[in-house]
């Protein structure tokens, strides 16, 4: 498969997972996300898979808004590296946060199919 079949094929799962995240799908949010998930918060918190969608049905994550700006690709094999910018809103254990963040998100082809497998962000500084 050509690099920018891959490439589109995670785009459209990315937006898929942020779509999912956004109605509050947990399960569909699950079946995009690799088994050995890192997740990486901006804040620092650094969860595996089962305490990020944990989170996630509990609701101490609540995404209001995910809008990416800029996604860069590159690919190392049945590896993806994606480098980006997000504006985020979301409301963290009751505290309600807008800001932008760049990312790096890794995505690997596990079984035939691509999943999510780490995420990381550091919001950017107020221009």
């Amino acid at each position: 498969m050509s690099d920018a079949s891959v490439f589109a094929q995670i785009t459209e799962l990315d937006e898929a997972r942020q779509r999912a995240t956004l109605a509050k799908d947990i399960d569909s949010v699950a079946g995009i996300i690799g088994a050995t998930l890192r997740y990486v918060h901006g804040s620092g918190t650094d969860e595996d898979r089962d305490l990020y969608l944990q989170r996630l049905r509990e609701g101490f994550y609540d995404y209001r808004g995910l809008k990416v700006s800029r996604r860069e690709f590159r690919r190392f094999g049945e590896t993806v590296l994606v480098h980006g910018d997000i504006a985020i809103h979301v409301v963290v254990n009751g505290n309600e946060k807008n800001f932008v963040s760049r990312y790096l998100q890794v995505w690997a082809d596990e079984g035939g199919a691509w999943q999510m497998i780490a995420w990381q962000s550091t919001p950017m500084p107020s221009a």
